[in-house]
């Protein structure tokens, strides 16, 4: 049953109107069934408009989704060719300082700095290129690079202990 509050703050339904006029004589029912029919069909084209809302909004969501994935697509299909060019000047760049490296490493052996040319083409000829080509440094050529660029009278690489005499 209902409260008093919930029939102050709602319309009753045309049914429940009907079943109070059923009370009566049959002429005011039938009035209250056209009274019924009425009600029903603006029940119903409300919900069709609401149905219709609905449709119309879960279409726009998809239009809006569609639109987004198409846009991403977008982007990625610029990405890749950028992409592609960056991992193409990686190698290259190794290549071309591994010649430089080696290139200078003879000039300067054939112009007598020996300890120069050992610096050029020792350690740091192999892990310099690792870093462009493989885009990573691995702390065994690290130290490899450190303890070559120690020479004779140069203070000694950070991960060495200096040795008592």
């Amino acid at each position: 049953m209902t409260s008093p509050e919930e029939k102050h703050t709602r319309r009753p339904t045309a049914l429940e109107i009907a079943t109070q006029w059923a009370e009566l004589p049959p002429e005011h029912l039938r009035i209250a069934l056209e009274h019924l029919e009425s009600e029903l069909q603006r029940e119903h084209e409300h919900l069709m408009a609401r149905d219709r809302h609905q449709a119309e909004l879960q279409k726009a969501q998809a239009e809006a989704a569609a639109a987004l994935e198409t846009t991403r697509q977008v982007a990625l299909q610029e990405k890749e060719p950028r992409a592609h060019q960056l991992y193409l000047v990686g190698p290259v760049a190794g290549f071309v300082l591994a010649a430089g490296m080696l290139a200078g490493s003879v000039i300067v052996g054939l112009d007598g700095r020996q300890w120069l040319a050992g610096l050029l083409a020792g350690p740091s000829l192999i892990a310099l290129p690792v870093v462009f080509v493989l885009r990573r440094t691995d702390p065994v050529l690290a130290r490899a690079v450190r303890r070559g660029a120690v020479t004779p009278g140069s203070a000694p690489a950070p991960d060495r202990e200096p040795v008592a005499s």
